[in-house]
This record gives C-alpha cells, sequence and structure tokens, in this order.
C-alpha cells in the first residue's frame, strides 16, 4: 500500500477521479454504494464464497502451503529434527567440559567415509548422549571435548546429534516455510473478512482488471481486479484475485466499483460483493 496526500474531499464525489468514467457506470456504482448494510453486516452468499472463503490464489496457496508443512513433518520425523535443531543451537551457543567415549557404532553408508556414532558420558556424570561423525575415529575409554548447552544437550565437539549432519538442517525449512505460508493467507482473509462485516462502504477507482500473477503452471492465469480509493486526504489501495473473470459478474463497472474499508485501518479493504 501507498498513500498520496490528497483534498479531504469524499471519493466517490471526486470528478478528478471518476472525470472519464461513464455516467451510467458512476450512477450504478452510487445505487450499489447506497444499497449496502450498516455494519456491523452479514455478508451474503457470494461474499462468503469470493471473500470470506479461500478462493483464487489464496486456495492455491494454502494448499500449497499446507502441502510443505505436511511434507516437512514427514521429513522432520525421518531425518531427527529435534536433534538438527539440536545441533543448530550448539552451534549458536555452547559450553565445553571433558568426556569419555562409552561405545562406538559404525554405520556403513552408500558412498563413504562410513558414519561414527559415539555414546560419552562426562567426567563428572552428569551427562550422557551420542553424536555422530563422518570418517571418525573414536574408541572406547577415549578422552574428548563436549559441547553443551543446558540440560542433557551435548554432542562431542566436532561431531553432530544427527547422523544426517549438518545438511539435515535444511529439513527445517520445510515445515517453517509451510507454517509461514498458512499463517500469511489466513491473516489476510481474516483482515479482508473484517472489512467485509465492519468496514465502511466507499467508491473507489479501478486501477487494473486483468490477467493476474500465474500461480499454476498449466491452465490460465487468475484475474485480478486493482483499486483506489482516498480516505481523510491519503490514498489507498487494494487488490482482489479469482480464478476467472466471469466470477466478477457482480461488479457494477469496469471503471468504478465499491469497496469496505476498516474505519481504523483503511489500508485493510476488499471488494463489496452484494
Amino acid at each position: 500500500m501507498s498513500s498520496v496526500p490528497m483534498d479531504d474531499s469524499p471519493p466517490e464525489h471526486n470528478r478528478a477521479a471518476l472525470a472519464d468514467v461513464l455516467s451510467g457506470d458512476i450512477e450504478r456504482a452510487r445505487a450499489l454504494l447506497a444499497s449496502v448494510p450498516r455494519a456491523p453486516r452479514k455478508p451474503s452468499k457470494e461474499a462468503r464464497r469470493l471473500v470470506l472463503a479461500l478462493a483464487g490464489p489464496q486456495r492455491v496457496t494454502f494448499y500449497s502451503s499446507l502441502g510443505f508443512l505436511l511434507v516437512g513433518l514427514l521429513l522432520c520425523a525421518i531425518f531427527q529434527a529435534p536433534r538438527a535443531l539440536g545441533d543448530l543451537l550448539l552451534d549458536l551457543h555452547s559450553f565445553e567440559v571433558p568426556g569419555v567415549v562409552d561405545s562406538v557404532e559404525v554405520r556403513h553408508q552408500r558412498k563413504p567415509p562410513p558414519m561414527y556414532c559415539a555414546r560419552f558420558h562426562s567426567e563428572d556424570g552428569r551427562l550422557v548422549g551420542r553424536s555422530c561423525e563422518p570418517g571418525g575415529s573414536f574408541h572406547p575409554g577415549q578422552r574428548v571435548i563436549l559441547e553443551h548447552r543446558g540440560g542433557q544437550q551435548a554432542r562431542i565437539r566436532g561431531t553432530t546429534l544427527t547422523p544426517m549432519g549438518r545438511l539435515a538442517w535444511f529439513v527445517l525449512l520445510f515445515p517453517l516455510a509451510g507454517g509461514v505460508g498458512l499463517l500469511l493467507v489466513l491473516w489476510t482473509n481474516h483482515r479482508e473478512s473484517r472489512a467485509a462485516r465492519v468496514g465502511i462502504p466507499i467508491l473507489a477507482r479501478v486501477t487494473y482488471f486483468g490477467d493476474g500473477r500465474p500461480v499454476r503452471k498449466e491452465g490460465p492465469p487468475p484475474t485480478e481486479l486493482r483499486w483506489s480509493f482516498i480516505v481523510r486526504g491519503e490514498r489507498y489501495e487494494g487488490r482482489f484475485s479469482l480464478d476467472y473473470a466471469s466470477e466478477f459478474d457482480f461488479l457494477p463497472s469496469r471503471d468504478v466499483i465499491v469497496v469496505l474499508y476498516d474505519p481504523a485501518a483503511p489500508a485493510i479493504n476488499t471488494v463489496y460483493v452484494p
């Protein structure tokens, strides 16, 4: 959203903004503006389908993010995500104490070198654990330096808690990306829902109506609608996308429409669907 200082005249009477709009389009938009129910309002069935429900690119983003989250959680279970997170935390901050190797397990991999996983304890007996290193040379009774950060989380210096090594960190990015994507979609939809229920109706000038950014590899791009309006001398913008242009048949025209904006934050706004 960008804001530009403007005059304080109501945008529905701003002749400069609507100077090139056909009078018939303006009259239809004004009639729709006058018919908007008072807030708090109950959105229409079409508004619930198009605005309050996840539609168009929002729906695609929602399911894509959900897929990332579920696949990420599965990968985290396979790649021992808690241990990978422990390695990351130990790399950020740790204390060193002397320790002793208790036993060694050798895991042969498809590609050499083999993975050596050693069980250990600290000399004071307070810490026990296991950590791994490719091509290690541990042996029982060997004295080592342990890294720990409180509690029982510890590893031999230079090793990792997970046998997957430090590449296991990247597994954490999948559920993180999915979770952030879900939160952004739900947050955006919540803002639009609030504007639809309690927003103030106002005329807005359409600034773009056409193809939006593709969200699928196959099929036509979604149709995007953009608009701008003026509140208290500031210009605000909004946008809304649906799968098909025919779903925008509720608009009074392609030049001037009715939008609903949150009185506390006009940047939160959505198109009015009767």
